[in-house]
């Protein structure tokens, strides 16, 4: 009987500095060794994966809410948005001075750094080149540098999986307004993720569960953000990071310790998965 694990990113698997606890790195090699299958399910962009997915050896993945789904390395599941739809975002984004993202399959596209930075802990946009850590980056520095809307030459023709906004919690409800065909998903209190209605890790979680055959019956995920919602939701068994969200932890079956205080490995030993 196989057993599958689900594991969102940020504030799950890594801490605040971007990186992964020793005990964390233990615990998945120690699943791998029992023949539980550990998946990530972010909402980060592939681009943003592959440190984390090469550090722990994490071949499958739900990536941008449930936009794309892969399994060994090979896509089986994925959702673009309309290309029309991605212009309309991007012409308001600009006219909010609004700083934007744009997440393809394997590039992303973007008019802000900061919100980079904000979004993932790291610059790999920036090809490993720098690191920096959200706690010391001065944010009035990052204001100050001119935000230019993604090149449309750049992206043009290319599938656009998910939109990042960066954009207050309060101002977001203007952009749900005038996009109701678009679901909106927040990890963070200075960022927005932007994907098709419908979507969400949960139903990335159904399509990778009916490529492989696995029943939900045998499925666990661990998450701390608003973004995991839906799939804590889904699973048979939810856990929530010490370090979650009030609204994540209240709905969890199981609330483990902060990601830096080895949450992941007392969670997967607390169900006897290690």
């Amino acid at each position: 009987m196989t057993k599958i694990v689900f594991l969102d990113i940020d504030g799950t698997l890594v801490t605040k500095y971007n990186n992964i606890p020793p005990s964390t790195k233990r615990a998945i090699q120690k699943l791998k060794d029992n023949d539980v299958w550990p998946v990530i399910a972010t909402g980060r962009a592939p681009l943003l994966i592959e440190e984390v997915r090469q550090e722990l050896g994490i071949d499958s993945y739900i990536a941008m809410n449930g936009q794309l789904v892969v399994h060994d390395g090979e896509v089986v599941y994925h959702n673009p948005i309309q290309a029309e739809t991605v212009e309309q975002l991007v012409s308001r984004a600009v006219d909010k001075n609004d700083g934007i993202i744009l997440c393809g399959a394997k590039d992303i596209f973007s008019n802000s750094i900061v919100s980079l930075a904000k979004r993932s802990s790291v610059l790999t946009l920036l090809k490993g080149l720098v690191k920096l850590i959200p706690g010391s980056i001065q944010l009035s520095f990052f204001s100050r540098l001119i935000k230019k809307p993604p090149k449309p030459e750049d992206y043009e023709g290319k599938p656009i999986y998910q939109v990042i906004i960066e954009t207050s919690e309060g101002e977001e409800a203007q952009y749900k307004q005038a996009f109701t065909d678009l679901a909106f998903a927040r990890s963070n209190h200075y960022t927005v993720d932007v994907i098709s209605k419908g979507i969400s890790k949960a139903t990335g979680i159904e399509h990778y569960l009916n490529h492989v055959g696995v029943d939900r019956k045998d499925t666990y995920a661990i998450g701390d953000s608003p973004n995991d919602l839906e799939m804590l939701g889904y699973v048979e068994t939810s856990i929530a990071m010490g370090n979650g969200w009030d609204n994540v932890k209240e709905i969890a079956d199981h609330v483990t310790d902060d990601v830096d205080k080895d949450g992941i490995e007392k969670a997967l030993k607390h169900f006897g998965l290690i």
